[in-house]
């Protein structure tokens, strides 16, 4: 294959990734509003602008829809992390950041498709829900072993893996629920922020880990309280004196 040829397949690749992020976010949000089974392929395709001809060059029904979505969501970012724990060139700390990154990343700009599939996950057809929830067990399990990694190399404190793993990815998944763009457009201060977090509740000297996955819990708790002021909207000014509710 020529040059030429790889970059013309590299880019009909990248488009077709584009399209297909795009048609997730569309079809997402029509679920959100309308519900699943309300929502019909002629809304999807209104939605995108196509004709549902069109359409079926990605998929011919909802169900590939949510094949697609595990895939997307899950699937893929399970490769990543195994792909990333098994990195030589990068620290345990540099995993755990590169990781972070992505999921607030994601979670910010595709809210709607982690929430569908968040939703639905019980309900998910085979094979999509077998695959979808062995990919989280995945996640987890990669994690759990980076964190290991670092414990025991003395880059993170003695702390359960278990919980430390669920904790991070808990605090960046929530991001696809409360993130309004309207109220915080900058999404790369959040993923600056929880990821500070994520080093914060990680890092540092080796420690007894008496305190267990409690006190771990209580300084989420606090990495939390420090992020609040920064997501929630500033009340308006106002001088005068607001009348009660009647």
């Amino acid at each position: 294959m020529s040059s030429k040829q790889r970059t013309t397949r590299a880019q009909s690749t990248r488009r077709r990734e584009l399209l297909v992020g795009e048609l997730l976010d569309r079809a997402t949000e029509l679920f959100a509003v309308k519900g699943y089974e309300a929502t019909s392929l002629q809304d999807i395709a209104d939605a995108m602008g196509i004709s549902r001809p069109a359409l079926y060059h990605y998929l011919r029904s909802k169900e590939d829809l949510l094949e697609m979505l595990v895939e997307q969501v899950s699937r893929s970012m399970a490769e990543v992390l195994e792909e990333l724990r098994t990195r030589p060139d990068l620290t345990p700390l540099a995993k755990v950041r590169t990781l972070t990154e992505l999921l607030v990343r994601q979670r910010a700009e595709h809210p709607s498709q982690f929430r569908i599939l968040d939703r639905s996950e019980t309900v998910l057809p085979e094979p999509a829900g077998t695959e979808h929830l062995e990919a989280k067990r995945r996640i987890v399990r990669e994690l759990v072993n980076i964190i290991d990694e670092g414990v025991n190399t003395g880059q993170f404190r003695s702390i359960d893996s278990r919980t430390a793993a669920l904790s991070l990815l808990g605090m960046c998944n929530w991001v696809a629920w409360w993130f309004r763009p309207q109220d915080q457009p900058n999404i790369e201060s959040i993923v600056a922020t929880i990821t500070q977090f994520a080093e914060d509740m990680l890092g540092g000297p080796r420690q007894d880990a008496a305190a267990g996955p409690k006190g771990l819990i209580h300084e989420i708790r606090g990495l939390l309280e420090r992020l609040e002021p920064q997501v929630l909207p500033k009340p308006a000014s106002d001088s005068r004196r607001s009348e009660p509710t009647r």
